[in-house]
């Protein structure tokens, strides 16, 4: 495994300064450490962390909240080392973006095991995030490829091969794709209907 950069948050010094050695011996970094109060999401802009690690006795709605904000806008991996647990609070933070939950608190001997674990699972979702973003953005484009096409057949009362084959003409024209040309008949349409 790669040499990872963590953000690390913890309620205990002493604790910090035990799962700092852990991660070295592993060729790990920490490029910051944080308390659970502390605005996750502003230092790991900061910091640009390949991976969060929180040891807490058990994470709090406001941290579950922060860790949420975090994999919106900034994704990456999050292990959760809690001392306590119940199956409500590791749902909650599997929802939040947790990549990985480890009960009965932080043990140095699986640190690497641990993070491996949560490198592959982040993995894994962010493909499946970007698997279901492309097929959102290809269903969209059709959607607007087919109000493109209602605008042309009632407009210049054209068929609907026909209007499609206006619109390809036109991308092919202005070296746009279809779906580009597609938005910019809706918005002219839009305009259009607004001025009325």
């Amino acid at each position: 495994m790669m040499r990872l950069r963590i953000l690390l948050v913890t309620e205990r010094h002493e604790r910090a300064l035990q799962i700092e050695r852990a991660l070295a011996a592993a060729r790990h970094r920490v490029v910051a450490t944080i308390g659970p109060d502390d605005d996750l999401l502003f230092y790991a802009q900061s910091a640009r962390p390949d991976a969060v690690i929180a040891e807490l006795a058990a994470p709090s709605p406001d941290f579950l909240e922060q860790l949420r904000r975090l994999d919106e806008q900034l994704p990456c991996a999050v292990v959760v080392f809690a001392a306590r647990s119940d199956s409500q609070a590791t749902r909650a933070a599997i929802k939040a973006g947790v990549s990985s939950y480890v009960v009965d608190g932080f043990q140095a001997a699986r640190i690497a095991s641990v993070l491996e674990a949560a490198f592959a699972r982040f993995a894994e979702l962010q493909s499946l995030r970007n698997q279901r973003d492309e097929a959102l953005a290809k269903l969209a484009e059709r959607r607007m490829i087919e109000r493109a096409k209602g605008i042309l057949m009632q407009r210049r009362n054209l068929s609907d091969h026909a209007a499609h084959a206006a619109l390809r003409k036109m991308a092919l024209e202005n070296g746009k794709r279809l779906g580009e040309i597609s938005h910019n008949v809706v918005t002219v349409e839009r305009l259009l209907v607004s001025q009325k």
